[in-house]
């Protein structure tokens, strides 16, 4: 029997939170910035989080099969790669874009004569493909540029890993400095394209990059002997650190954004090494890998809600608003769960040898329906 693998629930538990903090300020953003309110959650500076863990879980893939690709093409074992991507994220994405796309299509009352030319209008997006599109073409679910990249970004630096680690390191390390150096002169906040290139595009690979060194940093880390002493300072750090980052969600960002990437970066760092005692606390917590999971479907959705609750409740107030979304988001997130698990993974992502596997189950159950007649 294959053992079950270990999750880090802490990572779980701060993946689901930095969702949510994202998702509120998205609802800020579009319905709530323009008005007098007070908002109470204003910073939501969070997306290196997601990030530096995709560069980490990218090499550690890699190293996991290090041997085998040794032995194909670069571009072979980044296609690989990608392709589990794309099956494990493309199903919510789409679904995320086509819930957004109803939902934004119904506010705006489009006739439906006119709904397959603003369906093809944005083909690039329900093909997952929205950074590879020049075109002007509305985003209807546009906090998915984040998958849209990831699978571009994902294949390049796998490719350029799997031809030569050594290189990537000296590649990933210029490639931060170039990129964050960039991006801090040109005030990103305002700018959509660097040197012709999607400043998302660069700003995540530029955080996949240093994720996938935090790689090395994180292994030598668990593989070292902790003491008690350093056990306790990887936990101060990490009740700090959890704290700083919470009140500035509280109080909005004033620095700059490399500082909270910094500060991002080590904090992530801390909870992939899951040796202090905080992280102890939840030792593969069933519940709290759930509301990890559920990130994913979360984040795909929210968008669709926040304008669905601001179109159905133009009266409602800010506070009801954020409870309002964030129920009918996770509400929404485990009916797209339960379709994934029951649908999209038997029909779709079933391998080769659980097909076979399941054919045979059945051939024995029939004989043996057979036999008993």
């Amino acid at each position: 029997m294959i053992e079950k693998q270990k999750k880090n629930s802490a990572v779980e538990l701060w993946r689901f939170i930095f969702t949510i903090a994202i998702a509120i300020g998205h609802l800020n953003t579009i319905i709530w910035n323009k008005g007098n309110v007070d908002l109470i959650f204003t910073g939501y500076k969070f997306i290196a989080f997601f990030m530096f863990l995709s560069g980490y879980f990218l090499m550690a893939n890699y190293q996991k099969n290090k041997k085998s690709i040794e032995s194909e093409k670069a571009s072979t074992a980044a296609w690989k790669y990608t392709k589990k991507k794309i099956s494990a994220l493309y199903p919510s994405l789409f679904g995320g874009v086509l819930l957004a796309f109803m939902v934004r299509n119904v506010i705006a009352e489009t006739k439906m004569t006119e709904l397959f030319t603003v369906f093809m209008n944005s083909i690039f997006e329900f093909l997952g493909l929205s950074q590879l599109s020049m075109n002007a073409a509305t985003l209807w679910n546009s906090p998915l540029w984040y998958i849209s990249a990831l699978f571009i970004v994902g294949f390049i630096l796998y490719y350029i890993v799997s031809k030569n680690e050594d290189f990537f390191k000296f590649f990933a390390v210029v490639f931060l400095v170039v990129v964050y150096g960039a991006l801090g002169l040109a005030n990103t906040a305002d700018t959509s394209y660097i040197l012709g290139i999607p400043s998302n595009l660069l700003r995540l690979m530029a955080g996949m990059c240093a994720g996938m060194l935090m790689y090395y940093m994180v292994r030598y880390f668990k593989d070292k002997k902790f003491t008690e002493n350093m056990t306790m300072t990887l936990s101060v750090l990490h009740i700090a650190l959890a704290m700083v980052i919470i009140y500035f969600w509280f109080h909005g960002a004033t620095w700059h954004d490399s500082v909270y990437d910094i500060l991002l970066f080590i904090f992530t760092a801390i909870l992939l090494i899951d040796k202090d005692y905080i992280s102890a606390l939840y030792d593969d917590n069933e519940f709290i890998n759930i509301l990890g999971r559920l990130s994913l479907y979360y984040f795909v959705s929210h968008i669709a809600f926040v304008y669905l609750l601001a179109y159905l409740f133009p009266e409602m107030d800010y506070i009801p608003s954020i409870v309002f979304n964030i129920m009918f988001t996770l509400c929404w997130a485990f009916i797209m769960i339960y379709f994934d698990d029951y649908v999209i993974t038997p029909v779709f992502r079933a391998s080769k040898l659980e097909k076979i596997e399941e054919k045979v189950t059945k051939e024995i159950k029939k004989r043996g329906r057979r036999k008993s007649a």
